[in-house]
């Protein structure tokens, strides 16, 4: 994990904005993935639905890329990709996973 932060520090000034957006989603999408996790937990303790945080997850989207699309295109893109990328990464390798255990 340090590693990978000390690349992406050292690697930075040089990356595309492409590649710029997609991280830039990535993160929106991991912290979305977050607090759906902290709603999760409420949900178990309390036993209702919080509502506050879909309102907040899906508020947090529409920041992220409203500001990636005042960057420009290229950017705006890639962070669209870097959101849907943790989504498709669940679908598939959960679906890779879940198949396992189906017995």
């Amino acid at each position: 994990m340090i590693l990978a932060l000390v690349e992406l520090v050292l690697f930075f000034p040089f990356m595309n904005e492409d590649v710029l957006g997609i991280l830039y989603g990535t993160a929106f999408s991991i912290t979305g993935w977050w607090l759906m996790v902290k709603d999760v937990k409420v949900l178990e303790k309390r036993g209702a639905l919080f509502r506050f945080g879909f309102l907040l997850r899906y508020f947090l989207y529409a920041i992220g890329l409203g500001t990636a699309m005042i960057y420009g295109k290229v950017f705006f893109f890639g962070a669209v990709l870097g959101l849907l990328n943790l989504k498709f990464s669940l679908f598939i390798f959960g679906r890779w996973l879940s198949e396992n255990t189906a017995h």
